[in-house]
């Protein structure tokens, strides 16, 4: 087998370039709104849309998994995401651009259920909670870089060129996957594959599973949050603030910079501290009473709301994603477990986006729109108490037998 740390960032660099085809469209919303002449509902689509696609291919990905592997899967992944960049290179129309990002948001289920799933496979139990630290920052970094890099490159370039350069950069991720991950032949023969054929049974199993429900509806009530915050705070900064695009940039950028140091001692803490109950009520509680603050009319309140909610709520899809294929009820199942924790994740960027357009449309301000950010704080504070019931996160160096057993 290949070297566990080649395994992890491999998959967590399929993970980030996700998240650049994922992001691609939130820092230019201004522009692509002009480009089509649509309304602030509509331009929600952009998002909406893509992950609506990937809640939809997401519930049979972990099937998909169990029989061709995690290699071939997040193969044809990329492949997709990158005929789909190239569609939105030719979109002349709204309704065509649309049609590009269903078929990124495709190709994207398929690598974000898929990567997780190649580390819960073949990372060793002792080095998950760092592991899914790591893996937790390809959202934030993802969202770092084209925040970053969005309005830059439009400044120097045409919008053509921007989605040049994306498809160009997933074309390293496609080699570097079909090298470093094990195919699912490797996989069998060292004795680490799924193990036996995923039955129905099986599948049913986890999706009755209520356990591995927890996560996947915390995870919708984060991106509810994150998303809709990452997908309006441009407009938002450039109309209610008069800030220019590059300018309105750098605050999404230290969000996500914040993020990504959550993320990591996210990791430390839930090693050091997951028998204790403050890590998984604390983070949501906080980010829920910072959300309407974003709605003040001040630059400096907004910086320090975004920077603390960034600081503070990347602890939240580090637990996420640990605890997923902990508390599925087997090793055959955490395929299915993935799919179902995607599912959330996008069904909170399926409604958040969208529902924040609308009642900035409706009300004619941002404020309703914030504070409307914190409704999901609540649902995190009870599934999160859920999963610290279960004793899943107290990760030992002995190999457990299942969750059942660990309760």
């Amino acid at each position: 087998m290949k070297n566990h740390w080649s395994i992890l960032w491999v998959s967590f660099s399929l993970g980030v370039l996700g998240a650049f085809v994922q992001f691609a469209v939130q820092p230019l919303i201004p522009v692509l709104q002009a480009q089509f002449a649509v309304s602030y509902a509509d331009a929600g689509l952009f998002m909406s849309i893509f992950a609506f696609a990937t809640l939809i291919v997401a519930s049979p990905c972990g099937l998909t998994i169990q029989r061709y592997g995690v290699k071939r899967v997040a193969f044809i992944g990329m492949f997709l995401m990158l005929i789909g960049v190239v569609l939105s290179i030719i979109a002349d129309s709204y309704v065509f651009f649309l049609l590009s990002r269903i078929v990124q948001g495709v190709g994207f289920a398929l690598v974000a259920v898929s990567a997780p799933s190649a580390i819960g496979q073949f990372i060793p139990r002792q080095m998950m909670p760092i592991a899914m630290g790591i893996w937790s920052m390809w959202i934030p970094f993802g969202g770092l870089v084209m925040f970053f890099s969005a309005s830059r490159v439009l400044e120097m370039f045409s919008i053509s060129a921007y989605w040049i350069l994306l498809a160009i950069v997933l074309i390293p991720g496609i080699i570097a996957l079909w090298i470093v991950i094990p195919s699912h032949e490797q996989a069998k023969a060292a004795g680490i594959s799924d193990g036996p054929a995923l039955s129905s049974e099986i599948i049913l199993d986890e999706i009755k599973n209520p356990l591995i429900w927890m996560p996947a509806l915390s995870f919708a009530a984060h991106t509810w949050g994150v998303f809709s915050f990452s997908t309006w705070s441009t407009s938002y900064l450039t109309e209610e603030l008069s800030l220019t695009m590059v300018q309105a940039s750098y605050v999404t950028i230290i969000f996500w910079v914040a993020s990504a140091v959550s993320n990591i001692y996210g990791a430390l803490l839930i090693r050091k501290f997951a028998h204790k109950l403050w890590p998984y009520i604390l983070p949501p509680f906080i980010t829920g009473c910072l959300w309407p603050i974003c709605a003040i009319h001040n630059i400096a309140s907004f910086y320090a709301a975004a920077t603390l909610v960034g600081l503070i709520s990347g602890i939240i899809p580090t637990i996420i994603f640990l605890s997923a294929p902990l508390l599925a009820k087997r090793a055959a199942g955490i395929g299915v477990a993935m799919s179902i924790v995607i599912i959330g994740e996008n069904l909170g960027i399926v409604t958040g986006p969208g529902a924040f357009g609308f009642m900035r449309e409706l009300t004619g301000g941002y404020t309703v729109s914030f504070c409307m950010l914190s409704i999901g704080s609540l649902l995190q504070i009870f599934c999160f108490y859920k999963i610290w019931r279960t004793g899943a996160l107290v990760v030992s160096h002995e190999p457990p037998k299942t969750v059942t057993a660990q309760k």
